[in-house]
């Protein structure tokens, strides 16, 4: 089993973790020998499953510099993943809170399928010792921020975060073939780079903003997007099939304040974005 981090992933657990997490997890500083420990990945897993390596897509959505890649054997079980733990508890952990109860990351894989979040090894208690939250990616070959709703844990402690890259449901959602999976930025999202809005109990989730080339939106349900400038002006109009996320092109857009209006059968639902 191979543990991996980065330096400043050990700073963002100091500091509050699950619901204060002051730091995203974005595998900028490169690896120390800590932390992350390989799971269930199958007989021909080996230290060299998951490492940190240069973006390879840095013009989509995500421009981070650095990615975490996770080689998801031919032979790794449904459940194969990778975990941490932090032994400072009382630095270490808040709890889930009702203003922040939502974990969130990016990934980038060829293939739809589930990815979960779990905590685990609750410190105060909670009733079912873990809490587990699944999501799929709804696009190939792109980055998407898949978000995590913790609201069933709010109030409780864990020591460990573990995180499953490919959770198919069944057995015989397995692989065939080695998969290359890619993480980055997990976390709390943050006010300085994700607009979040309530509305009638969804929320809308725009990323990153500022937006730059590209910018991810999620709304369930959303069957069309339309862009107006500050003057209400229709900018662009787009109609595509039922999803939950979309991925929309913004680097044509000229610098300043824009609205995104996403259309779905209950009605429409608007959010300010700023381009830079």
């Amino acid at each position: 089993m191979k543990k991996i981090f980065t330096l400043l992933v050990l700073s963002a657990f100091a500091t509050g973790m699950f619901g204060q997490m002051e730091t995203t997890i974005d595998f900028e500083e490169g690896l120390a020998d800590t932390a992350w420990i390989v799971f269930a990945n199958g007989p021909s897993g080996s230290d060299a499953d998951i490492d940190v390596v240069p973006n390879p897509y840095p013009n989509q959505v995500n421009s981070s510099d650095s990615v975490l890649s996770f080689l998801v054997r031919d032979s790794a079980d449904r459940w194969v993943g990778m975990y941490v733990d932090v032994e400072d508890y009382a630095a270490a952990f808040t709890e889930f809170t009702e203003e922040a109860h939502t974990l969130a990351m990016m990934v980038y894989k060829d293939v739809i399928s589930p990815c979960a979040l779990k905590v685990e090894r609750s410190l105060n208690s909670f009733p079912d010792g873990v809490w587990s939250v699944y999501n799929s990616n709804t696009v190939t070959d792109e980055w998407e921020l898949i978000t995590f709703d913790f609201s069933g844990a709010i109030g409780y402690y864990f020591q460990r975060l573990t995180m499953f890259p490919h959770f198919p449901e069944t057995d015989e959602g397995k692989l065939w073939e080695d998969l290359y999976v890619y993480i980055d930025n997990i976390g709390v999202p943050s006010e300085d780079n994700t607009s979040v809005k309530e509305v009638e109990g969804e929320t809308m989730w725009l990323y990153p903003t500022p937006a730059e080339f590209r910018m991810a939106v999620q709304y369930p349900g959303m069957s069309g997007i339309t862009i107006s400038d500050i003057m209400g002006r229709q900018i662009r109009t787009m109609k595509f099939a039922v999803t939950d996320s979309k991925v929309i092109e913004t680097g044509d857009l000229k610098t300043g304040i824009y609205f995104l209006t996403a259309e779905t059968a209950d009605g429409k639902v608007t959010m300010r974005f700023l381009k830079k």
